[in-house]
C-alpha cells in the first residue's frame, strides 16, 4: 500500500461532514469531549443522576466525594445490552437500520476504612478503585435517495490545479482514486478535473456507516467522611478511546446519454486509538439529615491520539469494470492531541428519611474550550500544524450546554426499590451552524433489591439522539441525512457489600 503522512487542511465549516477524510478536525473535538456514562443498573435507572446521593460505584463519574458515603466495602459488577435503532431522511427517502451490542458497562471496588476510632471526626476513608463506559461508538446506519449533486463533484474540485501526474501522490484518497477509475476525467483545454457525468448528474446514492468501540476510562480513588456532614474526595481518571468507521459510499448513474460511467463505490475505513489522563475533585455536604448538596469539578482530559485510515474506489462503465490495484491502495497515519473542556457539576437531593430520595444534577461544560493539538512528532510540510482553522471552528460551531439529570428511588417494601429519571441534553451547536433546537433525552427506570450483604438491579434506559448528517459538502442542503436514534439499554448489576 502506498504510505501517506498527512493532514487535511479544511475549513471550520466543514465541521459536519463525514468525508473528511484523513483530516482531523472540529468533529473529533466534539466526539471525545461529550460522554454518556454507562454505569450500575441503580445508576441508569435514575438517568446518571446520582452526584449528592453516593453510595454507588458509578457516582465516582459524577462527584468522587460521594464515595464518601460508603460505610463498608463493595464488590460490584454491571452488564449492558444496547439495542439501537436508527431512522434516515435524506430528500424525502427513509431508511431504518438496527445495531445490538453487549458491553460491561462498570466493575470495580471500594474498600472502606472505618476511622472513627481515632475520634478526630474522621468516620470512614474510601479507596476506589475501578472502570466505567463512558460511551458506546456501536452504530449501523444507512441512507439512500436521489440526488442531482455527485461526490464525484467534490472530488474533481479536490484536484484544481494539480496535474494528473501528481494527482494520486496530492489526493490519493480522493481525486487520484476516481481519476484511475476513470470516474472524473482531466481537461487539459482550462487544467480541470469534470466528473463523468452528464450535465444534470442525476445520481441515486446509497451510504452504509459502521462505526464501533467506545470510550472508557479506569480510575483511582480516595473519599472521607467528616462527622457525617460534610464528604471530600478526588479521583484520577486514565481515559481509553477506541474508535473505528467505515462505510461505503456508492452511486448508480441515472442518466447515461454520452457518458461511460454507470456506478461507483467507494469504500473508507478509520481506525482512531488513545489514551488520556484527567482529575475529578469534589465535595459533599449535609446541611440536615434531609438535604444534600455536592460541588465537583472534572479537569480537561489530555488525550492523545492516533489515526489510521485507508481508501479505494472501484467504477463501472459501459466497457467494463475499472478498480484500484491492491499495491495502490493509499493508507494515511496521523498522531495528535485533543483536550476537551472542563466539567463544573452541582448536585442536590432531598431524602424521604429511609423510604427514598430525589436527586437533580446539573453539569455545564464550555465545548467552545475544545482544542485539537499536533502530536510534538508531527510535522505538515515542514512545520508544526498549528490546527488554527479547526479551533476557529470549534468555536464558532459548538455552545455552553448545561445538562440536567433527575433521578428519584422509592423503597415499596422493605429491601425492594422502584427508580426512576429523565436527562436533558441541550444540542452542542450554535443554532446559527446547525438547525437541531430539541435537546436529546433520556428516559429511564429500574428495580432493585438490596439488602444487608447483597443487592441485585435492573435498569431500562431510552436514549433518543438527533442528529445532522452531512456525507459531503454541507453549504448544499441536499446533502443533508437526518439521523433519528433510539437507543434502548438494559443493565444488570450485581453488589457484594462485605
Amino acid at each position: 500500500m502506498k504510505k501517506i503522512n498527512s493532514i487535511g487542511l479544511f475549513l471550520a465549516v466543514v465541521t459536519f461532514t463525514s468525508a473528511n477524510l484523513f483530516a482531523q478536525n472540529e468533529n473529533d473535538v466534539l466526539r471525545y469531549s461529550n460522554t454518556d456514562v454507562f454505569g450500575s443498573a441503580r445508576f441508569e435507572a435514575m438517568a446518571g443522576s446520582f452526584g449528592a446521593l453516593g453510595a454507588d460505584f458509578s457516582a465516582i463519574q459524577i462527584n468522587p466525594a460521594s464515595m464518601g458515603r460508603f460505610s463498608s466495602s463493595n464488590l460490584s459488577i454491571s452488564l449492558n445490552n444496547s439495542s439501537l435503532q436508527n431512522e434516515a431522511l435524506y430528500n424525502g427517502t427513509a431508511t431504518e437500520t438496527q445495531q445490538n451490542k453487549f458491553t460491561i458497562s462498570s466493575g470495580g471496588a471500594v474498600f472502606t476504612t472505618d476511622l472513627s476510632a481515632q475520634n478526630k471526626g474522621r468516620k470512614f476513608s474510601q479507596f476506589t478503585i475501578g472502570y466505567t463506559r463512558l460511551k458506546n461508538f456501536s452504530n449501523s446506519r444507512r441512507y439512500e435517495g436521489q440526488n442531482l449533486y455527485s461526490l464525484l463533484d467534490v472530488y474533481a474540485n479536490d484536484g484544481l490545479g494539480i496535474d494528473p501526474e501528481y494527482i494520486f501522490t496530492d489526493r490519493p484518497f480522493s481525486t487520484g482514486l476516481a481519476y484511475d477509475v476513470g470516474a472524473v476525467y482531466y481537461d487539459e483545454s482550462n487544467f480541470q478535473y469534470y466528473p463523468e457525468l452528464t450535465p444534470t448528474g442525476n445520481m441515486y446514492h446509497e451510504r452504509s456507516i459502521q462505526t464501533d468501540g467506545g470510550i472508557g476510562e479506569f480510575h483511582i480513588g480516595y473519599s472521607e467522611n467528616y462527622m457525617n456532614r460534610f464528604y471530600y474526595g478526588a479521583s484520577l481518571g486514565i481515559r481509553r478511546v477506541n474508535y473505528s468507521e467505515s462505510y461505503v459510499h456508492s452511486e448508480n448513474v441515472l442518466d447515461t446519454v454520452g457518458v461511460s460511467l454507470r456506478s461507483f463505490e467507494y469504500d473508507y475505513e478509520q481506525v482512531t486509538e488513545g489514551t488520556g489522563f484527567n482529575l475529578k475533585l469534589g465535595v459533599l455536604f449535609l446541611p440536615t439529615e434531609e438535604f444534600r448538596i455536592g460541588l465537583a469539578f472534572e479537569s480537561p482530559t489530555i488525550i492523545n491520539l492516533n489515526d489510521e485510515w485507508t481508501a479505494t474506489m472501484n467504477a463501472t462503465h459501459n466497457y467494463g469494470y475499472e478498480s484500484i490495484q491492491a499495491t495502490d491502495v493509499p493508507e494515511g497515519q496521523f498522531g495528535y492531541r485533543i483536550k476537551t473542556p472542563m466539567k463544573l457539576r452541582g448536585s442536590f437531593a432531598y431524602v424521604f428519611g429511609m423510604r427514598g430520595a430525589i436527586n437533580v444534577d446539573l453539569e455545564m461544560s464550555r465545548l467552545t474550550n475544545g482544542r485539537i493539538r499536533p502530536s510534538s512528532d508531527n510535522s505538515f510540510y515542514g512545520n508544526a500544524y498549528t490546527f488554527d482553522y479547526e479551533n476557529e471552528g470549534v468555536m464558532l460551531l459548538y455552545r455552553t450546554i448545561v445538562n440536567t439529570r433527575i433521578g428519584m428511588e422509592y423503597m415499596v417494601y422493605p429491601d425492594f426499590y422502584l427508580r426512576g429519571g429523565v436527562a436533558i441534553l441541550p444540542q452542542p451547536y450554535d443554532k446559527e451552524f446547525i438547525d437541531i433546537t430539541s435537546p436529546n433525552m433520556t428516559y429511564s427506570g429500574g428495580i432493585g433489591w438490596d439488602n444487608k450483604y447483597l443487592s441485585i438491579d435492573l435498569s431500562y434506559r431510552l436514549f433518543q439522539v438527533q442528529e445532522e448528517y452531512y456525507a459531503f459538502d454541507p453549504s448544499r442542503i441536499e446533502n443533508r441525512t437526518d439521523f433519528k436514534t433510539n437507543m434502548h439499554s438494559v443493565v444488570l448489576s450485581g453488589r457484594l457489600k462485605f
